[in-house]
This record gives structure tokens, sequence and C-alpha cells, in this order.
């Protein structure tokens, strides 16, 4: 059985989101998921607070992230250079850790689930990040009834249908929220 991967919270002082051996070994790996929880970011919560419920979505390179970012967090009417900071760093790491030329970058600020069934994305890999409000929730086919859910701002790992070693094994969805209450997700694909 394929099992999550649940690192400590503390990130080493180094000059990525995540220790990039960890998220090797995801990827050279059986697992379908690893969740590396982290702080939540100071400013979000008042940033979201006044954020129009908007979706985003963008390709970016390394050249281009921070511009990309900058029209995200513009479109969204978000305001918190920290978040700005802190997404155009996953998105380089990103395409660093998976030797990627580009990657596809939606932010999206709800008031209602974005993907409310169960599913696996076709993808490669996706990276999920919920910002602000209920985490990414996901189980094990193999233990239906145990269902997770990531911490808020935790770096989600998903190996979709297109991953050459994607045993099927989780699906994952947005959660359900009560009324009214926002949810802030970035999200990076290959």
């Amino acid at each position: 059985m394929n099992v999550a991967v649940l690192l400590p919270s503390r990130i080493r002082p180094d000059s990525t989101a995540w220790p990039a051996d960890a998220v090797t070994a995801f990827d050279h790996g059986d697992a379908d998921i690893l969740v590396w929880p982290r702080e939540s970011i100071l400013g979000v919560a008042e940033a979201v607070a006044a954020a129009g419920l908007v979706e985003w979505r963008n390709r970016f390179t390394a050249d281009n992230v921070v511009e990309r970012v900058d029209e995200a967090m513009a479109a969204l009417e978000l305001d918190c250079p920290a978040l700005a900071d802190e997404l155009a760093s996953i998105a380089r790491d990103f395409l660093a850790q998976f030797d990627l030329g580009a990657g596809l970058l939606r932010l999206e600020c709800s008031d209602r689930a974005g993907c409310p069934k169960f599913h696996c994305d076709n993808v490669r890999v996706r990276l999920i990040v919920t910002c602000y409000g209920g985490g990414t929730e996901y189980f094990f086919k193999a233990d239906p009834e145990r269902h997770e859910q990531a911490p808020t701002n935790a770096l989600v790992f998903l190996k979709g249908h297109k991953h050459p070693t994607n045993a099927c094994s989780i699906l994952h969805r947005s959660p359900t929220s009560p009324p009214g209450e926002r949810r802030l997700v970035a999200v990076f694909d290959d």
C-alpha cells in the first residue's frame, strides 16, 4: 500500500521551500502524495478578506515568475507582499525540482469548493498550497473510509495520471466550506 509521507513542519534554512531530497524520493518512489506542513504567512487572512472571488491562471517560467505572480495577486486584489514572495519562490523551486522549462500557476480565491469530487489529475505532478482556509482533502483507495485533510499552507505534492510511478492510490478534492468562508489556493502544474 502506498502511504502518504508526512514530514516535520520545520523548513531547512536553505534556498528552497522544501528539502529537494525528500521531494526527489517522492518523485521516484511509490507514494502518490507527499504533504509538507509549513507555518502560515502573516497577513494572508486580512488580504483574503479584502480579495475578489476570482480564479487566475497562466503559464510561467523562471524568467517571468515574479511578473506572473504579481499579475495573479493584482487580478485577485490580494495585497500581501510576503505571500507574493512565497508564491514566486515556490514556483521557481517547482520548476527546478521537476526540471521544467515552464509550469502552470492557478491562484483562486473562492467561497465554494473548486473541485468537490474526489479525483486524480491528468498531469505528471501537481503541487497544491492552500494559503488560507481548509486544506486539500484526500483518501487512500485502499482505505476509503479514512479521509485526511492537509494543514493550511502545507505543500501537497500529488502524482497525476501522467506520472510514470502513479499507482492511482490517492484521490483528492477541495474541501467543503461553510457558506461565506473563503479559501485561497495556489496550484502549480507541470
